[in-house]
């Protein structure tokens, strides 16, 4: 292969790396940041035609790139496309088949195709592959590589074959590629459910071996430099000390004693005359270099407190850290595409390493000189929170959903406060088909066993509950929505307080100024104030539902759920702040509560009456909130507070549709509102007049 700047060579001592003769030095000397900015295809596995917007088109940033989701999204198909195009440092066997293929219905694709683009290549880099470039109208030329792979129908009993192309250009429009080229641009690939310890054991072809052989310092260690004539010099290079070793070896009285037995009493009796047969022990013939790199294994030192020449096993998880370790030091000190595609690191390994192991990436991936771009697909929320949001890529249904800024409607303040705030038990929701956004512990802890108890339960539906607390909702809203109309198929729902205190209610201190009670607002008013807390979080697949009068608690209480919270509202407020109660306890409080609760039956007190003396414990600090939540759904499971449709006909209104749309995608409209500002409904054994006076 040559071109007009020289000839394409591989350079002596070094594998996957290549330098340009007629230039006469390494290209990768001065390696600028070469990376993989796209892949794109379509037919291909999950990723289906462009006509249909299934196809796969993607770009990466040239650090940091975090593939989240749950199984079957298609993290795994982007990390076997850039496989497939690039192929991997290990030259492992990759042909893509049948399965590959993707199928629409019941109908198989027969031609597929994968492209991967390659942005900041240095001048001496372009020069390499000139003539493989795409030149846009605008800006740097870059490398493309387009792979098309046709399948045949079987004939008979043989299997259909597939045909494959590689070309370079969009869409394959230039000149073929040939295998020198694919090389300058191998992956670095550690596969999901690997075996640590194995790829780090000595034997033919390790890894191990692979990656020392491609040491940048590995150069004329495979020259033999032992002086057979001073035997006791000592060698600079690896060949020679295994000459030297070799040569002590046969020197030894011990060898030299059984290597004559063998010969003098054995070997010559059985000889013919001009045919003397001898022997001779050593290590092996001469050994090259790879042989001898072969015959290396790295493992990690036993822990503090036993000695290190002692054998000792270490954990997977360990392992698994020392392997990626080992890895990185290939692509910082090789001349190779630095690009490392892990899937599953955080195999074996607890979380708190989890997130060790996250900043050695971004350490790596966000360093001046010789960075690593590094793609990571993960199941794990620990690494998922621990990487910037900017690097995260969300895979939904085979679709990627890039979150670095300008495809998100979060602002440069709310990457901020997610980089900050963003937890691993916040991170679910990167893996969830819906998502509930909360803001206190009370809703996180009532409304899964409260959806189950309606039929809609959160575990099945594969429903996160994201609790932000007293700020923040609005920020994390956004995360999922897009800034065009591409709109995330994972329904939001923002759960949140209207905020507006009954008329009736006597135990809030009414403000000097401004206002806080329903009767201070006009109806137009509370239309606005409603519509901007929707406002401040709605859009796409993202919807706010507020309380119909005041608080969730509230809410509950002035409507068929009255009944269960002061039941649980009583058990708190006896719990305190241990919020515990043995069963006697709860049995004998739960007596006492069913005395008052038939008092405010046989006074005919109205829902909004009950609803504020249910809450007033709760506004008072008299009972804990999380704590009613706790025993709220320790009363549902018992199933003496109803279930199914009817449990969820008596919630309020807009906890209805919530849950209606996290787990069914359907919304009913919401019901207006009475007079006072609290829903009509029925409360448990009590019949309330939809317009009662506050």
């Amino acid at each position: 292969m040559t071109h007009r700047n020289g000839r394409l060579s591989r350079k002596p001592g070094k594998t996957d790396c290549f330098r340009l003769s007629g230039l006469g030095k390494n290209i990768y000397a001065k390696r600028k940041n070469v990376y993989l900015h796209r892949i794109s295809g379509e037919n291909f596995r999950v990723f289906g035609s462009k006509e249909s917007c299934a196809d796969l088109q993607l770009e990466f940033t040239s650090g940091l790139n975090v593939l989240v989701g749950e199984n079957d999204a298609g993290k795994t198909s982007v990390i076997d496309a850039i496989r497939h195009v690039l192929l991997t440092t290990s030259y492992e066997f990759l042909r893509i088949q049948e399965h590959d293929f993707h199928i629409e219905g019941d109908t198989r694709a027969k031609t597929l195709w994968l492209e991967a683009e390659f942005r900041g290549l240095s001048k001496e880099q372009r020069a390499t592959v000139v003539e493989w470039l795409t030149y846009p109208n605008s800006g740097d030329p870059y490398l493309v590589v387009h792979v098309t792979a046709k399948f045949g129908k079987p004939i008979g009993r043989n299997r259909g074959n597939v045909v494959t192309v590689v070309m370079s250009g969009h869409g394959g429009s230039g000149v073929e590629i040939g295998s020198a080229v694919r090389d300058l641009i191998r992956a670095t690939y550690l596969r999901p459910l690997r075996d640590a310890e194995a790829e780090l054991r000595a034997g033919r072809q390790s890894r191990l071996s692979q990656i020392l052989l491609a040491h940048k310092n590995i150069v004329g260690q495979d020259l033999d430099d032992f002086d057979r004539d001073d035997a006791s010099k000592q060698p600079a290079t690896l060949v020679g000390f295994m000459q030297q070793a070799q040569h002590r070896i046969s020197s030894s009285e011990v060898i030299q004693a059984v290597q004559q037995e063998v010969n003098d009493k054995h070997l010559a009796r059985v000889s013919f005359s001009g045919d003397q047969l001898s022997s001779r022990i050593g290590i092996s013939s001469r050994m090259s270099l790879l042989q001898i790199l072969e015959k290396l294994e790295l493992s990690l030192l036993p822990p503090i407190g036993v000695s290190e020449f002692e054998q000792c096993a270490r954990g997977l998880g360990y392992n698994n850290v020392l392997f990626m370790s080992a890895e990185l030091v290939l692509l910082s000190e090789g001349e190779e595409l630095a690009l490392l595609l892990i899937e599953e690191p955080e195999a074996h390994i607890h979380p708190q390493l989890q997130g060790r192991v996250l900043e050695l990436f971004r350490e790596h991936a966000e360093r001046t000189e010789q960075p690593v771009q590094v793609l990571i697909s993960t199941h794990s929320p620990t690494l998922a929170c621990a990487a910037p949001v900017e690097s995260t890529i969300l895979m939904v249904k085979g679709k990627p959903y890039p979150l670095r800024k300008g495809f998100t409607k979060l602002e440069d303040g709310d990457y901020a406060f997610l980089q900050r705030f963003l937890d691993s038990t916040k991170a679910n929701l990167f893996f969830a088909r819906s998502v509930v956004i909360v803001e206190g512990p009370a809703e996180a802890i009532l409304l899964p066993t409260l959806a189950a108890q309606c039929g809609l339960s959160f575990s099945e539906n594969g429903v996160s509950i994201v609790n932000v607390g007293t700020v923040g909702l609005f920020r994390y809203a956004r995360i999922l929505q897009r800034q065009n109309d591409d709109h995330l198929p994972i329904p939001v729902a923002c759960i949140t307080d209207r905020d507006i205190v009954p008329t009736h209610i006597d135990y809030v201190e009414r403000p000097a100024k401004g206002k806080r009670f329903f009767d201070q607002y006009t109806a137009p008013e509370i239309v606005d104030h409603v519509k901007r807390k929707e406002k401040r979080a709605e859009g796409g697949s993202t919807k706010v539902f507020v309380s119909d009068a005041w608080t969730l608690e509230y809410d509950m209480a002035a409507s068929g759920c009255a009944k269960l919270l002061h039941d649980a509202v009583a058990l708190a407020k006896k719990a305190g702040d241990d919020g515990f109660l043995t069963q006697t306890e709860i049995e004998t409080e739960l007596t006492s509560a069913k005395l008052v609760w038939d008092g405010y039956v046989k006074d005919g007190k109205a829902a909004h009456e009950i609803a504020a003396n249910v809450y007033k414990p709760l506004q008072t600090k008299q009972a804990s909130k999380a704590i009613t939540a706790q025993f709220c759904a320790h009363l549902l499971k018992t199933g003496n507070y109803g279930s199914g449709p009817s449990l969820l006909a008596a919630l309020p209104t807009y906890l209805q549709n919530a849950l209606r749309y996290v787990t069914t995608d359907s919304l009913t409209p919401p019901a207006k509102t009475s007079a006072n500002g609290a829903a009509s409904a029925v409360g448990a054994s009590v019949v309330v007049s939809p317009g009662a006076t506050p």
